[in-house]
């Protein structure tokens, strides 16, 4: 049991991807407001960038680019960046801010880099994470493969033998925030991602 139990074919591009692009990550820049005000939850100043990796040269140099890139940015944003590779080879990178703008625009500038490179077909997930008044975190996940969002709500104490999610909550809050993020409709697409490497604050 890992990070991307129960994952299908169609989101590792063994069909042809949507060309949806990164530009609908910046809708989450206006559901901020919303999802703080009307739901009650706090940006907790953190997010990731989740993607795979290629084992070849040109590949590995345009990561460590980007890497150094975004080290760069984090100087004037306040912004930490964090690389990390879990067991399965999936590659990350975890941003922390208290500006949640910063956190969207980062993320959209390294997938924007990453399409441009010729690597878009590697992009996964971005995750923001939002805590609500019981600390208890709730992610939204953006696929690249279909340029949508949706909730995802693990239970706490969840374990490798016992993880479930609160789907009445996923529900709730996807139709809660169905106008202002465009809204992956097709329930069985919400795949849940266990073991988050995002934790609170930045």
């Amino acid at each position: 049991m890992g990070l991307f139990d129960g994952l299908k074919d169609t989101l590792f591009g063994r069909q042809k991807p949507v060309e949806a692009g990164p530009e609908r990550l910046f809708a989450m820049s206006t559901a901020q407001l919303t999802l703080e005000t009307d739901q009650h939850l706090t940006a907790a100043g953190t997010a990731a960038l989740c993607f795979k990796g290629v084992a070849s040269g040109p590949f590995a140099s345009i990561q460590s680019d980007l890497e150094q890139l975004l080290q760069i940015a984090s100087r004037d944003d306040d912004l930490t960046v964090r690389p990390f590779e879990d067991s399965y080879g999936y590659r990350w990178l975890v941003f922390g801010a208290k500006d949640f703008q910063a956190l969207v625009t980062t993320i959209h500038m390294a997938s924007q880099t990453l399409m441009e490179r010729g690597y878009g077909s590697q992009l996964l997930f971005a995750i923001f994470r939002f805590d609500d008044d019981q600390h208890r975190p709730i992610y939204w996940m953006y696929n690249y493969k279909r340029g949508l969002f949706y909730p995802f709500v693990p239970r706490p104490n969840s374990h490798d033998r016992t993880r479930t999610r609160d789907n009445p909550e996923e529900m709730r809050l996807a139709a809660a925030m169905g106008k202002e993020l465009p809204m992956e409709q097709e329930l069985e697409r919400w795949y849940p991602v266990w073991d988050l490497p995002l934790e609170t604050g930045a």
